[in-house]
Formats: C-alpha cells, structure tokens, sequence
C-alpha cells in the first residue's frame, strides 16, 4: 500500500558498508495521507503527487532529494476519483474519473515538474447509474494503459489508452458466458500493441482437480471479437501462477507451482511459453518436478527422499531476450496467532491488515530456463525473514537489474537497525552474497517491494516507521 507524504526534505548521508552513495530525506509524518506515488526522471527531477482525500500535492525535488516545489493540483471537483498515475520523459499523466449531474467523466491530464497543465482531454464517459470500479495495468513499455472493470459475473469491460497520443484506441465489453469473471480471474495483461490477455481458472480444488482447467482469453484492438483457449492442467492443482507478455519475442509466458493432491506442498514447477500467433484451442503446460537433491539443498538437510517443499509462491517471472525466462520463487508464510486456533495460509495480498500475524519470508528460488523451455540452471539463494503485524511490506526483495548481472537486495531482519544485504547473480548463474550497507542509527526500515530503478546505477526506495516516512536515494 503506497502512501502521499509532504514536508521539507534535508539529506544526510547513511552508514555506508561498500562505499555506495547513499542519500536520505529527513522524517516526513504520513499519518493523515491516503496514498503517494513516486515518479521519478520528469526532466531530470523528482516529483511526488500527494493524495490526501480531499486535497493533491504535486512537490518537486532535486537529485538531492531537496524539496524545491510544493503545488496544490486543483481539479474540476473538489474530489475526484484518481485511477492511475504515470510517469513519462517530461512529464506525468494522470487519469481520473469525474462525477457530472447524469456521467462520470473518464479524463487524462498532463503536467510538467513545475506543476504546470501541458494538456488535458476527456477520454470517454459512461452513465452515472452505472457502477464500474476500474482497475488498470501497464504495458511493458507504458505506451498503453488499460482500465478494466469486471461489471457482472460473465461481463468484463475493456478500456486501452494509448499514452502516446492521449486517446482511446480500443472500448470493448465482453460477454464470456463460459467463465465466472470474478470467481475465476487472476491476471490480465495488456501488450505495446495493445492487445489484452486475460486469464482465467476454474475448479482448482482438490476434490474437483480432474476438471481443473484454465483459460486465456485474447482481447484485440477496434473489436469485440477474442480468442478463447483453453489450458490443459492434466488433472493437477495450480498453487500459485503468474502471467506475462514477451512483446519482443511475441510470446505469452505462463508459469506456477503445481501439486497432485495437496493445497500446500509444491510437487514443482509448470511453464507455458509459446507465440501469440501459434495458439491452438486447447494447450498443454510443461511440468518440472523438483528433485530430492534439490529440494534438500533448499531445507538444508541430507535425507535422500520424502521431503518436500511447502508454502512456495511465485513472485516474478523476468524475460530473457532470446525468449527464455527467470522464474523467481519465495518461501513465504503466515500464521495468525490466536487463542483458539492457528492456521497456516499462503498469499501475495501484504496490503490487507488483518493483525496478529506472523510473516515468514525465507529462502528464493531462481530457475534459469532457455527460450526451448530446457533448464539452464537454478540456485536458491538463503534468506530469512520475520516480522509479525505489519503486512510484510518490509519483507521479501528488490531486483535491481544492470546488462551485466542482477542485484537481489533485501533486509536481513525487518527491524529499524538492520544490514542491508545483496546476491549478484551473473548469466551462468555464479552467485556471490554481500552486506550493502546498515541502517544503524538511523532509524530506517526500508520497503524493498516498493523501492524503483531510476537509473543503471541508482534506485529510490521509500522507508516507513511509525508513520514517519524518508526516502533513500541508493547509487552504486
């Protein structure tokens, strides 16, 4: 969960271990904001909108991370519904809802990093007595912006907007009376191009996993005429999955963790990666199980057989330029801590506080696979994590990715004095674990799920504690 600050910003620098560069804002108190977003490079500088419920701030820093500007964006109402912001070369974009006697105005504006209007245009509209609740996702290249709303239980509603021109290219509503859009969804993508995959997944229980099956759903621009194809899972269970879209192989990649019969144990993996314009109706998964050895190299035992591996959960899944890709897996787990019961569950929603909770965020799992889908080779790379209470938003990584390797930072323990630690990964899968830099005296608790590349050699990454909030400017 993201959260809008504003205050005067001073820097001073952190305990440094490795000789990076490490710049930091003072305590900004976030205690009555209801979001912020970061939008970094506008010109060259730094701007932070500030959602505060009924008043928006636009603040401008520089490289130092010095406050040189604080504006209040005025729009036509005094609330309106903000549905997404992005940042661009020169300037930023927000699109927003607006509530008129009869219509709910969808509209874009566009302004610079002095606060001032380039320019502004209303998208499209829909009837007031109409409810939509859009949500919306980026394409790879944030050319495209899609706001989709799931209207009713077989009816999904699809709005991509080309964030060149500042215009629709693409309204489609469809009627997918096969599927259960909200009982059944869990992903959708959008392509540069602007075409839209949604996928869906029926009957993923353990007493009805014979009928298990999934289904991709292409949406393509000017019509509403889409593909349907359906996803053979071979009567297995999908514990968790993930979608992406390779725009410059043309591939859509599926991946996840299976089992035969459990809810918790990862028998392996499963991938799906093959051209947009290759698909057959009905598709079959590629399975990978794990192997013993493999399995104990990752609980650290020796026993040669009978263990397995639980609470897994797919985190990302990164694309090679071949075609191949970098499958990335978590060990995670919560435990609510009760009187009269305890209970184990698996889930990626850290937004929801539900309290009394304990987060355990351990081990990664990296698997390494060539565009053909054979393993070139994977690694676990040994963390451990606890926090209890706090939506694990301090837990799990940050990929901070150059053309030479891949930098996983991490907290060593989620507490305000903590090491800062980093696993370099080279492209033959060599590995190398070092401590980046410590947060001692400081007071920071940094949020690495939430943190930004800004450049080849730097990142941003925001730090809460007790409603306070800095912002950390690391670079290499």
């Amino acid at each position: 969960m993201k959260h809008h600050i504003w205050l005067f910003f001073f820097v001073f620098c952190l305990n440094i271990v490795s000789g990076q560069e490490v710049l930091v804002s003072p305590d900004i108190n976030i205690r009555n904001d209801y979001s912020y977003d970061i939008l970094p490079s506008i010109n060259d500088k730094l701007v932070l909108f500030r959602n505060s419920g009924n008043a928006y701030y636009h603040e401008t820093l520089n490289e130092d991370l010095e406050l040189t500007q604080t504006s209040e964006i005025i729009f036509e109402k005094d609330r309106v519904n903000i549905y997404n912001i992005l940042a661009m070369d020169t300037c930023y974009q927000i699109t927003y809802g607006v509530a008129e006697k009869d219509s709910i105005q969808v509209k874009a504006r566009r302004l610079n990093e002095r606060a001032e209007l380039i320019d502004s245009i209303t998208l499209f509209a829909f009837e007031r007595k109409i409810f939509h609740r859009y949500s919306y996702v980026h394409s790879e290249d944030e050319s495209k912006t899609l706001l989709f709303s799931k209207n009713k239980k077989d009816k999904i509603e699809l709005n991509v907007i080309d964030n060149i021109n500042m215009e629709i290219i693409s309204r489609i509503k469809l009627d997918i009376p096969e599927i259960d859009i909200h009982a059944d969804f869990r992903k959708i993508i959008v392509t540069n191009s602007g075409v839209v995959v949604i996928l869906f997944d029926k009957d993923n229980f353990k007493y009805s996993r014979k009928k298990h099956k999934g289904n991709l759903v292409i949406a393509y621009p000017g019509n509403n005429e889409f593909s349907f194809i359906q996803l053979d899972y071979e009567g297995n269970l999908a514990l968790d999955m993930n979608l992406v879209y390779d725009n410059q192989n043309n591939r859509i990649v599926l991946a996840g963790i299976y089992s035969i019969e459990s809810n918790i144990i990862a028998e392996g993996y499963f991938l799906y990666n093959k051209r947009i314009d290759n698909l057959s109706k009905i598709e079959k998964l590629r399975y990978y199980p794990f192997e013993v050895e493999f399995v104990n190299e990752v609980i650290n035992k020796k026993r040669k057989k009978k263990d397995k591996l639980s609470d897994l959960v797919l985190r990302d899944i990164e694309l090679r330029n071949d075609g191949g890709v970098l499958l990335w897996f978590e060990i995670f787990k919560e435990i609510t801590r009760r009187s009269t019961y305890k209970f184990a569950r698996r889930t990626d929603d850290f937004g929801m506080d539900r309290g009394f909770v304990d987060y355990y965020n351990e081990d990664i799992i990296l698997v390494n696979l060539n565009p053909d889908g054979e393993e070139y080779w994977k690694k676990v790379l040994h963390k451990k994590q606890f926090s209890q209470d706090d939506g694990a938003v301090f837990s799990s990584y940050f990929l901070f990715k150059t053309p030479s390797r891949i930098r996983v930072l991490y907290n060593d323990e989620v507490a305000k004095n903590s090491t800062i630690s980093e696993y370099l990964i080279d492209p033959l899968g060599k590995k190398e674990r070092r401590s980046l830099l410590n947060t001692e005296y400081e007071d920071l608790k940094l949020r690495f799920r939430d943190a930004q590349q800004i450049s080849s050699n730097s990142m941003i990454v925001p730090s809460e504690k007790s409603y306070n909030l800095n912002l950390v400017k690391i670079s290499y």
